[in-house]
């Protein structure tokens, strides 16, 4: 978009253009009465398309993970950057406010010909020096400081007059909650996703709701009743800006003047927040006890089932969601919104679980809820198609699989257009998909679409570029193409070094990555460097038996199983094996995986009796989780006829590799590597037979 003028006379040029941009509306929409004159119908997606935030939206998110290199804080440039993502939710304020006569005609010509224009003066501003920063050249602090806080101020300005201002109040309540070390934008925009999915799927009783409730309570309890309708209202305020802690003791007040329902549903959400999983637990478990109507029993069985699921213990939550998901069947019927929620967590613990049948299972009910609801292309409709897609995936059924995510970034591109991060989140799914199935270049496609989009969202210097980059680096990896892999990992290790600095997690994956590209080109010492800072990095960030741990023990084994060293892979790889059983159980897919590895050290060190035991084991896992025709069952069969080659049983390796070819040839077709690895493999043994 051209920059927009700032001049005397180029603001009647602004004025101008919006005025003939209502004229041109006018025609096809409605005129609305209104107390200050008559109002133009605006459509959200016109104004969408003339005010876009993009410009300083990617700016303000690169300027803000350069924080080591800044002499100020970014904490505001943070802010600022995540209130940018919510552009959008100022627009649909500012155009509902304006056709329901709320906003008058001075306020919302204030908004985009004055307060828009400043945005982008600001932004453009804050642009120039963010070139010259990551040029090396020292920032202008003050300049900077008065940059940001113009910006952000007319930010403010902005929501104010969209009715939006509770966008900003949160987002400030979750950058103070967060910690200097983890205070950045991914985090917080992390969480405040987290809490607007949580509110939209289980909204807290209003005060007005609650004042109903209690009106029945007044007659026996009259001074209570009011004393904890007062604190309710107040706790409800802090929670409704994401001020948990300021919070609690009004929620705790009036708990204690009255044992409603709902009064331990906002504390139990409180403390979930704060967050402190056993308080939460307790209070919810207290509001159960404590007795209520059905619908509210759900409301607390479901919370307390999310609580469960927060502190791991699946079978807890499993069991509390499906409590919640029998009363709201009985409720609402079969059909309603509502159990199609529920039905989706359900099938989430699931997936955790393992069980992808029953996982499929939920998430295909959850599907049909809302097409008939709310026919085939609402947003909800693509949340659980893109989900669906991501079991089968799982399952192996990848034509399913694709088939799904595609119908996903269809609803995605027509209801947010191309370049939202949803849109992006479906596109880097089906690079995925294609990348299983060996279409390397459609895979590389869908994933450079997503990487697009996010650096328009997000700027170049963003974690979830980083994400995309990686994603990318995998993909070119498989193809060949090393350097070129080496390069876009190495640019995700930088942008994670410069938001996290050098131990965080993100960096960890980041340097997995590395090692596995350089181990590819044959540098092995470079490898196990990359993989032993990684190992590093999680041992103190999350302690030694933890599933990231395990990941990195299990590379550095593959690393020194390269490098000759097999009782040093093996030692890595079994310990590998045995957190993930811990964490996980025995019959775990990544345990399966694990036993595979094992298997192939074995046999490496000549040991054909271990290595076909850990391998049958993996097999055993793997066709009890996925089933006979799975690709990790084919990965499994190949190795077991491997090691039967090896013992001289022919026969019966010819049959493990048969097995293994069927498999992969039903799931990705003759064409992929995998299945010609194996078809060399059959034929070989042919050769061998008949010799």
């Amino acid at each position: 978009m051209a920059k927009l003028p700032t001049s005397c006379r180029a603001r009647k040029a602004c004025l101008f253009l919006l005025l003939a941009a209502s004229a041109m509306v006018a025609a096809g929409q409605k005129k609305i009465a209104c107390p200050d004159g008559e109002h133009i119908e605006i459509d959200i997606k016109q104004i969408s398309i003339q005010y876009d935030a993009s410009s300083f939206a990617g700016t303000l998110s690169s300027l803000s993970v350069l924080g080591a290199r800044l002499e100020v804080k970014p904490i505001k440039l943070q802010e600022a950057a995540i209130a940018t993502q919510q552009w959008d939710e100022f627009l649909k304020g500012l155009a509902a406010g304006y056709n329901s006569c709320a906003i008058t005609r001075q306020q919302y010509a204030d908004g985009v010909t004055r307060v828009y224009p400043r945005l982008k003066e600001d932004g453009a501003a804050l642009e120039e020096m963010r070139k010259a920063i990551d040029a090396g050249q020292k920032a202008d602090a003050k300049r900077l400081q008065q940059l940001s806080d113009s910006l952000y101020n007319n930010l403010r300005r902005f929501a104010q007059t969209s009715g939006k201002e509770i966008i900003l109040e949160r987002i400030e309540a979750i950058s103070e909650q967060e910690t200097d070390d983890r205070r950045d934008i991914q985090s917080i925009s992390a969480r405040l996703d987290a809490l607007e999915k949580a509110n939209k799927q289980a909204p807290l009783p209003t005060p007005t709701e609650v004042g109903e409730h209690i009106s029945e309570l007044r007659k026996s309890l009259p001074g209570k009743s009011d004393e904890a309708e007062t604190a309710y209202k107040k706790g409800y305020g802090l929670l409704n800006q994401y001020r948990f802690a300021e919070a609690i003791p009004y929620l705790q007040q009036a708990v204690a003047n009255v044992e409603l329902p709902d009064f331990y549903l906002a504390l139990g959400y409180a403390y979930e927040e704060l967050p402190n999983l056993s308080e939460a637990e307790r209070v919810l478990r207290e509001g159960l006890k404590a007795g209520s109507d059905e619908k509210h029993e759900a409301e607390l069985a479901n919370q307390l089932g999310r609580v469960l699921l927060d502190k791991g213990d699946l079978d807890g939550a499993l069991q509390y969601m499906q409590r919640a998901l029998k009363i709201d069947e009985k409720l609402y019927g079969p059909d309603h919104p509502t159990v199609a929620i529920r039905a989706n967590n359900i099938g989430q613990i699931l997936l955790d679980k393992g069980d992808l049948d029953g996982a499929l299972l939920y998430a295909q009910r959850a599907l049909k809820i809302d097409e008939k609801v709310y026919g085939p292309d609402y947003p909800q409709v693509a949340i659980y198609a893109n989900n669906i897609g991501l079991i089968l995936k799982d399952k192996g059924d990848l034509d399913g699989a694709l088939h799904y995510a595609q119908r996903a970034l269809k609803i995605g591109e027509t209801v947010y257009g191309p370049d939202y991060p949803q849109v992006a989140i479906y596109a880097n799914n089906i690079g995925a998909i294609l990348q299983t199935e060996g279409d390397l270049d459609g895979a590389l496609k869908y994933t450079q679409q997503a990487l697009k989009i996010d650096e328009k969202v997000y700027g170049p210097d963003h974690p979830t570029v980083a994400i995309r980059t990686n994603n990318i680096g995998t993909i070119l990896q498989e193809k060949g193409d090393l350097d070129g892999a080496l390069e876009y990992t190495q640019r995700a290790l930088k942008i994670d070094e410069k938001v996290y600095g050098p131990d965080h997690p993100d960096v960890a994956r980041d340097a997995n990555n590395i090692s596995r590209i350089l181990l590819d080109k044959g540098d092995l010492d470079g490898a196990l460097q990359y993989t032993q800072r990684a190992l590093k990095i999680d041992e103190k960030v999350y302690g030694p038996d933890h599933p990231n741990v395990a990941r990195d023990t299990n590379n550095i084994g593959m690393i020194l199983q390269a490098k000759g060293d097999l009782d040093g892979a093996l030692k890595y790889t079994q310990r590998a094996m045995t957190i993930d059983e811990k964490v996980y159980g025995a019959e775990h897919p990544i345990v399966a995986t694990f036993a595979s590895n094992i298997g192939r050290i074995l046999r490496a060190k000549g040991d054909l009796d271990g290595a076909l035991r850990y391998t049958q084991q993996a097999l055993k896992i793997d066709e009890k989780v996925y089933g006979p025709a799975h690709p990790n069952v084919a990965r499994d069969a190949n190795n077991i006829g491997m090691i039967l080659q090896a013992k001289g049983d022919l026969n019966a390796a010819l049959q493990y590799y048969q097995r293994a070819l069927r498999i992969l040839q039903n799931t990705y077709g003759p064409d992929n590597p995998s299945t010609k690895t194996v078809a060399a493999n059959v034929e070989e043994i042919k050769k061998a037979m008949h010799q």
